[in-house]
Order: structure tokens, then sequence, then C-alpha cells
């Protein structure tokens, strides 16, 4: 129902996003990240979900969604809450460091 209509301007809007894009060029995420993405996700493709994880590090968790598009949201909303809960809620966050005036101190 959602690609039905103005399908050459959408095909033209993915193919602009895309090109010369390069991972390279995103800044380093360092905090906890959770990636989410379809397996049939046609306007991203799956593969470039395993190039951001990569890009991302230890600090990110990628997870698929088997049978799913780019409306997650629509689709699995209650695989979809699961995780977000579960990442969110039940993730222990890694200690974090604030700096006044060039001086870091670890916030509790």
């Amino acid at each position: 129902v959602m690609c039905t209509k103005y399908i050459q301007e959408r095909k033209e809007l993915i193919k602009a996003l895309h090109k010369d894009r390069k991972l390279s060029d995103l800044p380093k995420i360092t905090q906890p990240t959770l990636i989410i993405w379809g397996e049939h996700d046609r306007v991203f493709p799956v593969e470039l979900a395993h190039r951001l994880k990569s890009h991302l590090g230890k600090n990110a968790e990628l997870v698929i969604f088997k049978n799913a598009g780019h409306a997650i949201n629509m689709e699995k909303p209650k695989e979809l809450f699961k995780n977000m809960k579960s990442f969110l809620v039940d993730t222990p966050l890694p200690p974090q460091k604030h700096e006044i005036n060039g001086i870091s101190r670890k916030v509790d």
C-alpha cells in the first residue's frame, strides 16, 4: 500500500540518497546504539545495515526483523517494542564522563 503511488519519483529519491554516500563520512558513535532493520527493506537494503554495524563497531547491536520491510513499526510493532524496551530499559549504561573547564569527571 505504501509504495503504490509516485513509483518513479520514489526510485529517483532512493538512488539520490545512496549516490556518493560513504559510511566513512559518518561520525563514529561511541554510545550504545541499536540498529533495527527489515530483512526485506526495499528503501535501504539490508547490506547497508551490516555495513553500518561494522562502521559503528562493538557498541552497536544489529537486529534484523525477518519478513519485514522498511515500515517495521507498522509491520512488527510488538517485536519492535520488545527490542527497544530490552535495549533501553534492560541494558546497563556504561559509566559517563562529564567535562567542566577541561576537567573530566565521572558522573554517577
